[in-house]
């Protein structure tokens, strides 16, 4: 499909709405859980009530709206995505309270209603609640499937602890952990010293819990940092771990193929050749075992993947231009690949054939045994065509890999039952067969 015929749908438009919607929303509930708890720890926005009530106004006010426009759009579920009563009985079950209850204004309620009552701090933290969402929103954003997926899950894991630090931070002010008197500035760096140093299992003593409370609050603060701590030992040395298993696996496949080459004693030419492919395999991406990945997928999704990676290809050849998908897909799944090396004979003068050939990589020599090299074939190309298209008729040339060749296959049985399942491609490519033959003969008695 060229991009031209491509045209974006009230659908489409709908859902790219909610996409940045969602990530809007996501940025508002985590700059709140980030400033109501520090300003009602550190009392730096009452002294400009104004400001305060803006910046409380705002966020609130898009989160309360945020609300209504959830009951008007679908709900994404293990089960599928509900629409209409489905999706707002849905809603009304998982996040409606969370989402109500934190988006309203708790940070100037502690600040102006509660400034002298035990309750202001705890009551701030209410907006917490709003974090819920964002934590759905977080794992849906790590599941999404990308390349670059270990470093989301890193990046999304890094905030997250960040985030509890600075909550810690935060309480730990609260309960009068921080020597009185200093700026706000200088209150808030020696708080997030105390959380960094006991999140991280460091705790050098410096600071230290004088009452009950700042007691009570340093073991629970402990007792986080603990699990924390751990999670982030695992989850770290997973992710690396799992950056590079492919070339971990790579890396001892070659170590056992050096062992098995060593042990049977074979020529240094030919250790150089087998481990030059194996490494064209990885630089390529052809060695990652793709055939594992994708055996589990159902035959109809297998089929949509082939015709992914290889239409591009199926439409330079002349019989298969124009064809219709159904035709694709039959023929792609009969597809396979195969990889030559520099020199490798691919196809012998005089021989019988029952393959065609189409290059996705590389490079390839036509060679004629009176002429030589009369033709260079590279990415796109396709030969040996007519052994479909006409059975008794024997190779006409040599072909011969030039580099590094990455090539799909077609066989004569595929390329057969797709005829016969299809009349009308059928009667299209015997109009092509002529032509190709009539040609080749032209070709044959020049030569």
């Amino acid at each position: 499909m060229n991009t031209k015929d491509f045209k974006i749908t009230p659908q489409d438009a709908m859902s790219q709405f909610w996409q940045w919607w969602d990530w809007g929303i996501v940025l508002v509930a985590l700059f709140r859980s980030v400033e109501v708890p520090a300003s009602v720890a550190l009392k730096f926005l009452p002294s400009s009530a104004s400001l305060e009530f803006a910046i409380n106004l705002t966020t609130c006010l898009l989160l309360l709206l945020d609300i209504p426009l959830r009951f008007l759009r679908p709900a994404q579920t293990t089960r599928g995505t509900l629409h209409g009563n489905p999706a707002r009985l849905h809603y009304l079950r998982t996040y409606f309270l969370f989402d109500l209850i934190g988006s309203l204004p708790w940070g100037f309620t502690s600040n102006h209603f509660f400034t002298q009552d035990n309750w202001s701090v705890p009551i701030s933290f209410l907006c917490l609640l709003r974090l819920a969402r964002v934590a759905a929103f977080s794992q849906n954003f790590v599941r999404k499937p990308s390349r670059f997926f270990i470093a989301r899950r890193l990046t999304v894991f890094l905030l997250w602890i960040a985030l509890v630090i600075h909550l810690l931070a935060c309480g730990w002010i609260a309960v009068g952990g921080v020597t009185h008197g200093l700026t706000p500035g200088h209150t808030y760096i020696r708080a997030l010293y105390w959380s960094v140093t006991t999140v991280s299992t460091t705790g050098f003593g410096d600071i230290t819990p004088k009452t009950e409370p700042q007691m009570i609050y340093t073991m629970l603060a402990m007792i986080l940092g603990a699990g924390l701590y751990a999670t982030v030992v695992a989850n770290v040395a997973s992710l690396i771990a799992r950056a590079d298993s492919a070339r971990a696996a790579f890396d001892s496949k070659i170590e056992r193929l050096n062992t098995f080459m060593k042990y049977k004693n074979m020529p240094e030419p030919l250790q150089k050749r087998i481990l030059g492919y194996h490494e064209y395999l990885w630089q390529t991406g052809l060695g990652h075992d793709h055939e594992t990945l994708l055996e589990d997928l159902s035959p109809g999704l297998r089929r949509s993947v082939g015709v992914f990676l290889n239409r591009h290809i199926m439409e330079q050849i002349p019989m298969l231009r124009g064809a219709d998908a159904a035709v694709l897909h039959r023929l792609i799944s009969g597809v396979t690949s195969v990889v030559y090396t520099p020199g490798d004979t691919i196809l012998h003068h005089g021989e019988p054939g029952d393959t065609m050939y189409l290059i996705n990589r590389g490079e390839v020599e036509v060679v004629d045994p009176k002429q030589g090299v009369v033709a260079t074939l590279g990415g796109g190309d396709y030969f040996g065509e007519l052994a479909l298209l006409d059975p008794d008729r024997p190779r006409l040339a040599d072909v011969r890999a030039k580099t590094f060749c990455a090539l799909s296959v077609i066989d004569r049985e595929t390329f057969t039952m797709v005829l016969e399942q299809f009349p009308e491609f059928a009667a299209h490519v015997r109009k092509v067969a002529a032509t190709r033959i009539a040609e080749s003969d032209l070709r044959a008695g020049q030569i």
